[in-house]
């Protein structure tokens, strides 16, 4: 019996990373890391958005595989990068509409595993499914497949200009094709086209809370995870298309030439992005510490009437939803402005901040959230107590806090709050969770090792945990181990996803998730808590109210009314 186990094992294993599909045969790889999970790397989904298809929707991949097949053991090369504060430097090229496949390595086209679908973050202008932080090695344990997507970011991916015939939203076409080929093929990979979840981060979560607004979402996944980022309004039409006329008057080009657009290197086009004036001025923009609203001059998605009917924060999602934040999403922009050449964090930088972001609305915002409140809870804040230790003094610290605060609560907090009610109030089943966990390990090689402990449950420490990288992932600045507990907390994790994906409701056999639950008066909800382990409890959006008055006049609305949630007895 050894025997024929062992001559059996080499012939399965070399065809479980070989499949099948109507464009040819694509070969894979086994993850060293994981030895029990195949990947499939740099499958294309869409013609290349080259020459004549720039600044135009995707077309759907039509070539055929060489006859020996795809060689698919290497990721896709990475979109043309606008910015660089967050994703590590790769090699990059228009030539970029292809995803990566992770499967169990004994799956087989009759496995019939639930599908999540991964949208990278990056402000939608850098990002790229070829960063290490998105490896999937770890993430089907045995029972579910991770497919992620890349997408054109930037005025490549989101510039709109009427006068030119370019609509926009080209990067949310690209999501769209990508989840219709995953609708066409990943039954080839072991996948269930029926128990599909799409999930993102920070603008990832945004753009998965558009397309899950669309009309046709629930032909594409049955379920969507926002983490940090969905609930948001969008960039007004008017706001785009001015920032679509600068962009090519950057690039001196007339504003009914697309051909000049076209004809323009990748070189001119990230010059121009860089030296458009325009990008960095108008309300919401602040290097660093910016916070996108209605009116921020910024390549993102918009209300075309077409592509995105209806803005989300107007028509609430169409699947069941979980949104979510992390407990200091903001400190990590916070503290990399504070670090940068020249900032210093003081009272003036404060009221700076606010009158940037919010314009009209700064001193609504600043009455909720005044400096002093900060600097009178100083002693009660282990996050300040760490700053004054660094040698801060208490006005510095609270400055830093301060900031972190309000772009937490503005941008991730908040809108999780919104998007959530929003479809309760749609009677679309909702969920909600808050992430708490200070991680043992950094993630990125924007945060030191020994720092780590200042950005305690900041933006992006959740992902690690959702795809499982808690061993033999390439940490920066030096080694570190993840704890057993921190194991355990990320295999919680991963099941609730998988959970969400095969159910369309995050509840396992071993771990309730309530639903979103709450009253006009009361804006605290039952949810899950990521702190030393998942747990139930109370997730606090007391004073969310107050955004969606700033979104108004923000929007140029007269009206402060606020998104009141159902109430639901």
């Amino acid at each position: 019996m050894k025997l024929f186990i062992s001559t059996i094992l080499p012939a399965f294993a070399a065809a479980a990373t070989s499949v099948s599909i109507s464009a040819g045969k694509i070969n894979g790889g086994r993850c060293e890391s994981a030895e029990d999970t195949v990947f499939f790397k740099g499958i294309p989904f869409a013609e290349p958005p080259v020459g004549d298809l720039r600044f135009e929707p995707p077309k759907p991949y039509n070539g055929k595989f060489p006859e020996e097949g795809l060689n698919a053991t290497t990721s896709a090369i990475t979109c043309i990068q606008f910015t660089h504060d967050y994703t590590p430097e790769l090699s990059t090229s228009e030539d970029c509409l292809y995803l990566d496949i992770w499967a169990p390595g004994n799956v087989t086209k009759d496995s019939g595993l639930p599908v999540k679908v991964w949208i990278f973050g990056g402000s939608n202008t850098e990002g790229s499914i070829s960063d290490s932080l998105y490896d999937g090695c770890n993430s089907p344990d045995g029972d579910s497949i991770l497919v992620t997507i890349n997408y054109r970011v930037g005025p490549l991916g989101f510039m709109a200009l009427s006068s030119a015939g370019i609509q926009g939203n080209q990067g949310i076409q690209d999501l769209i094709l990508g989840l219709e080929w995953v609708q066409s093929n990943i039954a080839s990979f072991g996948g269930d086209p029926n128990q599909v979840l799409l999930f993102g981060q920070s603008a990832g979560a945004e753009n998965a809370y558009v397309i899950a607004s669309l009309p046709q979402a629930p032909s594409l996944f049955n379920s969507v995870i926002s983490e940090s980022g969905g609930g948001r309004g969008l960039i007004t039409n008017a706001t785009t298309q001015k920032i679509g006329a600068s962009y090519a008057q950057a690039l001196n080009c007339s504003l009914t030439d697309k051909a000049c657009l076209k004809f323009k290197t990748a070189d001119e086009l990230t010059k121009a992005y860089d030296d458009d004036d325009f990008l960095s001025q108008g309300v919401g923009y602040w290097g660093l510490l910016g916070i996108l609203g209605p009116i921020t001059h910024s390549f993102y998605p918009y209300a075309d009437g077409n592509i995105v009917p209806e803005d989300p924060y107007t028509s609430g999602v169409k699947v069941p939803a979980v949104f979510g934040f992390t407990r200091n999403d903001g400190i990590i922009y916070s503290i990399d402005w504070a670090n940068s050449s020249g900032n210093i964090p003081s009272l003036a930088a404060y009221e700076e901040f606010l009158r940037k972001d919010f314009g009209q609305a700064a001193s609504l915002v600043e009455k909720h959230y005044p400096l002093s409140l900060f600097e009178s809870t100083i002693g009660d804040s282990p996050l300040l107590g760490e700053l004054s230790a660094l040698g801060m003094n208490k006005t510095e610290a609270a400055v830093i806090v301060a900031m972190a605060t309000v772009i937490t609560d503005s941008t991730y907090k908040c809108p999780a709050y919104y998007g959530a009610a929003q479809a309760t109030h749609n009677n679309i089943p909702a969920w909600t969770y808050e992430f708490t966990h200070n991680s043992t390990c950094t993630w990125i090689d924007t945060i030191p090792q020994k720092y780590v402990s200042l950005f305690s449950a900041t933006h992006t420490a959740e992902i690690p945990f959702v795809f499982g990288n808690m061993n033999n992932f390439d940490l920066p600045n030096g080694n570190c181990t993840f704890t057993q507990s921190e194991k355990y907390l990320s295999q919680q994790m991963r099941s609730l996803w998988t959970s969400m994906a095969e159910h369309a409701d995050p509840s396992t056999a071993g771990l309730t998730w309530p639903r979103f639950h709450t009253t006009e008066k009361n804006l605290t909800t039952s949810g899950m808590i990521f702190g030393d382990s998942a747990v139930a409890g109370t997730v606090d959006y007391t004073g969310c109210d107050l955004w969606s008055q700033v979104h108004a006049i923000l929007a140029g609305s007269n009206s402060t009314t606020t998104l009141s949630s159902p109430t639901l007895g």
